[in-house]
């Protein structure tokens, strides 16, 4: 299932972020079970998938630090939302 979000880069920051056109909380829990955790806190998550660095945040903002591919971002993007969201 294809999830709405929108993937530009930051306007303060050289990275990209993956928002989702309707907020939603997404489950950090699930997420840290199927990724490399780097960094867990009661609100954010600091994952590797792939060997990129993403910030995944409970209210549903990822950022990719060091990543330029869009298409693999998008990749990224729809895979942490598959595991994360909350049905």
């Amino acid at each position: 299932m294809a999830h709405d979000f929108s993937l530009a880069k930051c306007k303060t920051k050289a990275t990209y972020s993956a928002k989702l056109k309707k907020r939603q909380k997404l489950d950090l829990n699930k997420i840290g079970n199927h990724s490399e955790i780097i960094l867990k806190t009661p609100i954010l998550l600091v994952i590797k998938l792939e060997g990129i660095e993403i910030i995944v945040h409970s209210y549903g903002e990822l950022l990719f630090k060091n990543c330029d591919d869009f298409s693999l971002m998008e990749k990224l993007a729809e895979q942490i939302y598959s595991i994360g969201l909350k049905k």
